[in-house]
């Protein structure tokens, strides 16, 4: 019975040994785990509905000319979504605008290495970097603090 009560003491728990490498990690870990936060999972559903409805839309609308208007929309909804949550809508503003500007940059990066036969033809640059976008305005909206 000795060697069962042992074995069961040293039994693996995962939730305190997660919360203990987060107090072993550098400060800056710490700081940065502090600006995120996981929603309950309808808040996560209820907005990447919203962002995957403006991509569909992006694409429905792609031969017509840009998503600009899309892109726009999104960005207000991420800054309604993140001023809702930070009650400041200068940070809010911040974060929206960050999450747009970073979102782009990576599309930009990202969208020319995808092989051309992997795209639909009337797909354009443009339209593929706001998809890009819309996943980073989704994440910064959702798991922001």
């Amino acid at each position: 019975m000795t060697s069962f009560r042992e074995r069961k003491k040293t039994k693996i728990n995962l939730k305190s040994r997660l919360k203990k490498k987060v107090e072993e990690s550098p400060p800056w870990v710490k700081n940065l785990l502090g600006f995120v936060e996981v929603p309950p999972t309808e808040v996560i559903l209820r907005r990447l509905f919203l962002f995957a409805f403006m991509g569909a839309w992006s694409i429905m609308n792609s031969a017509e000319g840009g998503p600009a208007f899309q892109v726009a929309l999104s960005l207000g909804a991420c800054i309604y979504f993140l001023n809702d949550k930070t009650k400041s809508i200068a940070r809010a503003s911040i974060l929206g605008f960050g999450a747009l500007v970073i979102g782009w940059v990576c599309g930009s990066f990202l969208v020319p290495m995808i092989p051309s036969a992997l795209l639909q033809p009337t797909w354009t640059l443009e339209l593929l970097t706001s998809l890009v976008v819309y996943v980073f305005l989704f994440l910064a909206c959702a798991f922001l603090k």
